[in-house]
């Protein structure tokens, strides 16, 4: 088996550094192996300082998203941040490439923090509808102060080296070899006697009680057009960094970790993040931060899901709907124009919304059928990345199972007595009888031989 954790000790100096490429994601295997050597600088009385980095070109990459909703396998990565930062010994982390999400919050566990010039540090939970869960709520407020702590959890954004430093969030840039100006920073603080130096005890960036609860009741403000949940909770647990007991609020955070978990918001982003990396490259490809549709096969795809979502909404219009009814019930459901292109002001019309996204399921269905596409998901990552199909409900076919399968195909039996845009397809019958839908209706076509 490959070690995850490289371990050795240089002149009273322990050097972890995490060997798990591509991007060191924080699986349950290294996980496990990092807790190891901790008990092994713990139990070794001839060690005075640590030091952990990473070897590849980045630090990591955050948790394994492939583990999310999976039966937790301990330690968790707040139970290892927890134990990094109990560590009675100064914990130094270098910090090359970026350090991102679960990897950030690795960081924030160490008492020290270096990075090298063009390192990146960022916790873009949100755009998976989560919040930092392993105490980066927490900490980060702690390091940084609240309004620049919820401005970096908010937005997703990471920070450079520089800046990082001027927050305060790193101790400093090493322009050479990183991990020979970590080890000599680690030992710097054992010749002047510096120990452990933990966020959990800062109290400086949090003195200003005012300050803190002004910060907060702005970024709620700030919020309060905002249809995503998660932003919500990053402010619920700033605000609890300055009310509660570190540990409490600990606690205060895993609940709110969890709550987010579970929305149908993160379900969906997560599902769509996953659909993204899965797709044949031959319809959608990565370019920059986005994804977008290739020519012939991907564009293709969505030009037939734009025609049906028309076709839809010109049966609508025909019946007695207006034009801008429709687009408002789209804008509504947050699409950022209607089929018609008009920006009305959104008014809710849960009727038209949901037709049109029948709509869009059955010409899906129709396309997995035919194997333009190889799976649900692709429908989903087509329509989100290609249609303008609001990401946080997560494409047609995932926002069909949120709305609730069974009462959906109830209502496009008698839609389609108007109009066969409604017909309801197999693979809508087939997802109604399993409790994954079409997750598994995905798996069975798989899993299945070719002829």
């Amino acid at each position: 088996m490959t070690r995850l954790v490289r371990f050795r000790v240089l002149d009273g100096i322990a050097v972890a550094t995490l060997d798990a490429p591509p991007v060191n994601a924080l699986s349950a295997e290294l996980r496990a192996a990092l807790w190891e050597v901790m008990n092994r600088i713990d139990n070794n009385a001839d060690i005075g300082a640590v030091v952990l980095m990473a070897a590849g070109p980045m630090f990591s990459a955050g948790a394994d998203i492939r583990e999310f909703g999976a039966p937790l396998r301990e330690p968790s990565l707040p139970q290892l941040c927890d134990r990094i930062e109990g560590c009675d010994k100064p914990v130094v982390v270098a910090v090359q490439g970026q350090a991102l999400g679960g990897g950030a919050e690795l960081m924030l566990a160490g008492h020290y923090r270096l990075a090298t010039p063009d390192a990146r540090i960022g916790l873009p939970e949100v755009a998976l509808g989560l919040i930092p869960g392993a105490g980066g709520t927490q900490r980060l407020p702690r390091l940084i102060g609240a309004e620049r702590a919820m401005q970096m959890m908010m937005s997703g954004n990471a920070v450079d080296a520089a800046s990082a430093q001027r927050a305060g969030l790193i101790d400093g840039v090493v322009t050479g070899d990183l991990g020979s100006g970590a080890i000599a920073f680690a030992q710097s603080l054992v010749e002047k006697g510096q120990g452990p130096r933990r966020a959990r005890v800062r109290r400086d960036r949090l003195a200003d009680g005012q300050a803190h609860q002004a910060a907060v009741d702005a970024a709620r403000r700030a919020l309060q057009a905002n249809p995503l949940h998660a932003p919500q909770r990053v402010v619920d647990c700033v605000e609890a960094a300055a009310l509660l007991p570190f540990d409490t609020a600990l606690a205060f955070e895993a609940d709110a970790f969890e709550r987010c978990m579970a929305h149908p918001q993160s379900i969906a982003l997560r599902h769509v993040f996953l659909a993204e990396r899965k797709i044949d490259n031959a319809l959608l490809q990565k370019e920059g931060t986005t994804f977008l549709p290739v020519e012939p096969m991907g564009k293709a795809a969505v030009q037939r899901l734009r025609k049906v979502w028309r076709a839809a909404a010109e049966h609508l219009v025909s019946q007695g709907a207006t034009e801008a009814d429709v687009d408002a019930a789209m804008i509504d459901f947050g699409f950022r124009k209607g089929p018609f292109g008009d920006k009305p002001d959104a008014r809710a019309n849960d009727g038209i919304s949901r037709r049109l996204l029948a709509a869009l399921l059955v010409e899906g269905a129709a396309m997995v059928e035919q194997e333009a596409v190889q799976r649900p998901s692709d429908i989903d990552a087509l329509a989100v990345d290609g249609l303008g199909f609001p990401r946080r409900h997560g494409g047609p076919f995932r926002a069909a199972q949120t709305l609730g399968l069974i009462r959906l195909r109830k209502e496009m039996r008698v839609w389609a007595e108007e109009s066969e845009l409604w017909a309801v397809p197999p693979l809508m019958d087939a997802a109604v009888l399993d409790a994954k839908g079409f997750d598994a209706v995905a798996a069975t076509r798989a899993a299945a031989p070719s002829a």
